[in-house]
């Protein structure tokens, strides 16, 4: 009887399953007493190894949580210490956005050093002239002719302003909107005249 009820706990537990024993409907036939014993005997058996099995998982759910929270803390602890090391840098990477030094960061959005490293892979620069023009230091660079493109940035400002202007003064004559609208343009932040370099 013991290795039968043993092969029915192993079989629940590979199955997760309830277990319906073999012996429970022998023992209604004999008797209630060792119905009892027995139905008991199973459900502590099963009941066991159910609460061994949900225990266990419990366990490795908490230690995973517990190793997560300690490499947070870690990781933490390590951006601290280095911002008490360099605060420059530190102050650097908290106004550029970076998680920290290293980044890999590649393409359009990098940044500083990485900028360059970027634009020097596919830049080949023969010469100490050619190497620092192929660095950049701002961005897009220095805009040094901004009045080779006033005429085509004018002609689209007006275009976009025209129906803004015959919404607001119907019944003009074409010329007084366009004269009101250069006014506008001469004002304006998309002249490029007027952006700082």
């Amino acid at each position: 009887e013991k290795e039968a009820l043993l092969a029915a706990e192993e079989e629940a537990m590979g199955s997760g399953k309830a277990v319906k024993s073999a012996f429970g409907a022998a023992s209604k036939k004999k008797g209630g007493k060792k119905k009892d014993s027995l139905s008991l005997l199973e459900e502590a058996l099963v009941g066991d190894a159910e609460k061994k099995a949900k225990e266990k998982k419990r366990a490795e759910r908490i230690k995973k949580e517990r190793a997560a929270q300690m490499a947070a803390e870690r990781e933490r602890l390590a951006k601290e210490e280095q911002a008490k090391k360099d605060p420059l840098l530190a102050n650097t990477d908290a106004m550029i956005g970076a998680d920290g030094p290293g980044d890999g960061e590649d393409g359009p959005d990098a940044v500083g050093r990485a900028a360059n490293i970027a634009s020097m892979a596919d830049v080949q620069a023969s010469g100490l002239d050619s190497a620092l023009s192929a660095l950049s230091v701002g961005g897009s660079g220095d805009d040094k002719h901004p009045e080779k493109r006033m005429k085509a940035a004018y002609k689209a400002y007006e275009e976009k302003m025209m129906p803004e202007m015959k919404q607001q003064y119907p019944g003009l004559k074409r010329q007084q909107y366009l004269d009101k609208i250069f006014a506008l343009w001469k004002k304006s932040s998309e002249n490029p005249m007027n952006q700082q370099s």
